[in-house]
């Protein structure tokens, strides 16, 4: 409730804008939030880390019974300094800072009963660009051929990077493996940590090499290589289309380069209705196995028409690649 009771004080006090500016440093005040029974100064204001692009700083708290809000200021260069953010903790981190611009700051403290303190030392900190980012991780690439949603691409993720100064990540593909990325290889600059790569063929196995870069135009070192492909639709060959199968019957289908595992699917409609449990094969023939349903098996009864679809993987797991026609077929 203190701490609540802070912010609605806070909030409600035109007097923290008093200091003008709007965060860039174009102000040229830094007079207090408003009067009251004042806490005593945050003390030993010091710059914790300067990194590339942002000024980590850290304090001690202020001597005041109860909770305080800690308002920090930053000037830019030898303009006046402005309120730029407010936090219950003892430390900021200043970040997406211009390289070689001087920043000085100093703190103040807000308690419950509308109180500003006076300012704390000064401190001043100075941005580089030493670093280039780290290479991005976690990347996957899972491949889609989806006729039915008209769907071709090889979609990438990967783990979003968290330095101060990053712009981007760059999406290096090839045809070869192992391959050294260059200008000629770069396939799209992106803002967010995944891309969509549709300009693929069907069949072809496509690698990826994924950079992070900062606005200094330092790029990071490559991420481990990823690759996948779309493969083809599965070609059903038994139960041949319209044609009839036994009780239980064998599927079977076309083999297929690069595939690593299979699913059929079997339904009493030709788009729902699953009742198979069939599990992943590596195999192109598979024996139906029924879903368990209120405890009992479901069982394809003699003369009635089923749908049955074989959707291939190449990703452990069976994440769907490419999904054959459906076909029918009736039980003796």
């Amino acid at each position: 409730m203190k701490r609540l009771k802070i912010l609605i004080v806070l909030i409600a006090t035109v007097g923290l804008w008093h200091c003008g500016g709007n965060g860039n440093g174009n102000g040229n005040g830094n007079g207090p939030i408003r009067a009251g029974s004042p806490p005593e100064p945050p003390g030993e204001l010091r710059v914790e880390k300067i990194g590339d692009g942002e000024v980590w700083l850290n304090w001690q708290a202020s001597a005041d019974d109860g909770d305080v809000l800690y308002i920090v200021y930053r000037a830019v260069g030898d303009s006046g300094a402005v309120a730029v953010d407010s936090t219950f903790r003892t430390s900021f981190q200043d970040r997406v800072l211009e390289y070689e611009q001087e920043y000085t700051y100093h703190v103040t403290a807000l308690n419950t009963a509308g109180g500003q303190s006076g300012p704390s030392n000064s401190v001043s900190g100075q941005p580089f660009n030493n670093l280039a980012p780290l290479a991005p991780v976690t990347v996957r690439a899972i491949a889609h051929n989806i006729s039915i949603l008209d769907q071709l691409d090889i979609v990438l993720d990967w783990a979003e990077n968290g330095e101060a100064d990053l712009v981007g990540y760059r999406v290096y593909r090839s045809t070869e493996e192992s391959f050294a990325p260059d200008a000629t290889l770069l396939q799209s600059e992106v803002v967010l940590p995944r891309f969509v790569d549709e300009d693929i063929e069907v069949g072809t196995v496509y690698y990826y090499l994924i950079t992070a870069y900062d606005r200094g135009g330092k790029e990071s070192a490559v991420s481990t290589e990823v690759r996948d492909v779309a493969l083809p639709l599965p070609v059903l060959l038994d139960p041949v289309a319209g044609g009839q199968a036994p009780g239980q019957p064998t599927f079977i289908w076309g083999s297929m380069a690069e595939a690593h595992s299979f699913r059929v699917v079997v339904t009493s409609s030709p788009t729902s209705g699953e009742i198979s449990a069939m599990p992943l094969t590596s195999d192109t023939t598979a024996v139906f196995v029924a879903r368990v349903e209120a405890g009992r098996a479901v069982e394809l009864a003699s003369g009635q028409i089923y749908y049955w679809k074989v959707v291939a993987s190449t990703q452990e797991g069976g994440v769907e690649n490419s999904v054959s026609q459906v076909e029918s077929f009736k039980i003796r």
